[in-house]
């Protein structure tokens, strides 16, 4: 579905922690509100909220475009990324993530920060796009670029995540490998 909704739905998945990067994406989309305020963040995560995104949310004014939610299943999670428009990874400090992994696997363009092994799966501008890390003004020009995409655009881009997913972590691919890893 290349249908974008409105207002665009920009998402995060993760645990509540510094490293997660989300004052730098808050920042990133309060300045992107500035310019266009049909605009919605949710953060969906499983453990408590810090008190210093808490504030940084009412400080802002963002009540009303920064949502956070505690889902009780993985499930919903996947319904959840499936009725979005944009994942953003704020993350200053990470391996590879999973949660960019699904997002690539189920179409939703991602927005990560350079960290950790990162570069390694997005391929800038092909299947997703990256910024340096701790940047709100890079995130916020790329959340303002992913959101003018055209159609064939983000068609492309959403083509080669899926491609990248299949081709580099397709489940008879990964059983192979760990059979190999194991033989030896």
């Amino acid at each position: 579905n290349y249908k974008i909704h409105r207002p665009f739905r920009f998402l995060s998945v993760g645990r509540f922690h510094w490293v997660k990067g989300y004052q730098y994406s808050i920042t990133a989309f309060a300045n992107l509100k500035k310019i266009n305020n049909d605009i919605h963040y949710l953060i969906v995560t499983k453990n408590s909220i810090s008190e210093e995104i808490l504030y940084q949310i009412d400080e802002l004014s963002l009540k009303n475009n920064v949502e956070i939610v505690h889902p009780d299943s993985q499930e919903a999670v996947y319904k959840i990324m499936n009725k979005s428009d944009c994942f953003i990874l704020p993350s200053v400090q990470e391996g590879i993530s999973n949660v960019v992994l699904e997002s690539l696997a189920i179409g939703l363009p991602v927005v990560s920060s350079d960290c950790g092994g990162m570069k390694e799966i997005i391929n800038n501008g092909v299947n997703g796009f990256y910024f340096p890390a701790r940047n709100s003004i890079a995130l916020e020009k790329l959340l303002l670029k992913v959101m003018n995409l055209g159609i064939e655009e983000r068609r492309k881009i959403i083509h080669e995540g899926k491609k990248y997913i299949n081709k580099n972590f397709h489940p008879s691919l990964i059983k192979s490998q760990f059979y190999n890893f194991y033989k030896k």
